[in-house]
């Protein structure tokens, strides 16, 4: 396990995630009472390893508190009940915490036992953490600042490695870019994301990747502006000029998502079910 912060350790493990990232941190807070926070793995290669990382600290006398789940999406929930089994119990059972909306995606696979909704501050072994509620990327996603070193861990809310996926599935831009200014006005000192290395300088990143949203916005209406009715497929082509098609479909669902942002401002409207827009 390496350390990433004080008082906090990261067990990179494989995941099936979305390329180029391979792996999902798992980040372990605390001394003495540990918390996991994203235990990953659907694959018992790597839960094997990750156990072992955190055996090293359980045979030093320390104790796993609890697990918690930033958000639902399977690279970062896989692993969090094969890790209670393995390690809870009768005398020192393991809860696992998340948001309410996430606890109600996983509940058929997963029990979570205490629900978050945001503003809580626990207590990591000797460790000050205050959950954030930040949807966007996913609709019960929370982070968590280290209230001394002003650490965050981000979940899937920034990345050291790739881009973060906002999908018209179960993401909303809007509520994504309300989220990275909450995180901003934080002022961050580190941000530990889910896939990737640590990010510092983090106010600087995180005012990035707002106005880098907006930036593709207006490529977007400009695009639209050009062609008149287009497709999502047909504006990738546009936006995205130098990405493999192999990625299209991605940065397709990345689109609509714009696309749905721009319609509730008035920039664009859905044609035939949103499969077509005008600007």
């Amino acid at each position: 396990m390496r350390s990433v912060a004080a008082g906090i350790g990261v067990v990179p493990v494989r995941t099936p995630t979305l390329p180029p990232a391979t792996h999902t941190n798992t980040y372990v807070v605390g001394e003495g009472a540990l918390t996991v926070f994203d235990p990953a793995s659907p694959w018992e290669d790597e839960r094997t390893r990750l156990a072992l990382a955190i055996q090293e600290r359980l045979d030093g006398g320390e104790r796993i508190e609890r697990i918690v789940l930033t958000h639902h999406h399977q690279d970062h929930v896989s692993g969090a009940e094969a890790l209670r089994v393995r390690f809870a119990t009768p005398e020192h059972p393991i809860p696992i915490v998340a948001h309410p909306i996430t606890a109600g995606l996983v509940a058929h696979h997963i029990r979570v036992d205490d629900a978050w909704e945001g503003e809580e501050t626990l207590t990591c072994g000797g460790r000050r953490l205050t959950a954030l509620f930040t949807p966007g990327h996913a609709p019960g996603h929370l982070v968590f600042q280290d209230e001394d070193s002003g650490v965050m861990i981000a979940g899937d809310m920034v990345a050291g490695i790739g881009t973060v996926l906002i999908s018209p599935l179960d993401g909303d831009l809007g509520a994504y870019l309300d989220s990275l200014q909450a995180m901003r006005s934080r002022s961050p000192s580190l941000l530990l994301p889910a896939h990737g290395d640590a990010l510092p300088q983090a106010e600087g990143l995180l005012a990035f990747y707002i106005a880098h949203r907006h930036q593709r916005t207006e490529q977007i209406r400009q695009a639209l502006d050009v062609k008149g009715v287009t497709t999502p497929r047909e504006l990738v082509r546009l936006v995205y000029t130098d990405l493999a098609p192999v990625a299209w479909p991605v940065a397709e669902a990345q689109i609509l998502s714009h696309l749905r942002w721009m319609a509730r401002h008035g920039l664009a409207q859905p044609q035939a079910d949103e499969t077509r827009w005008v600007g």
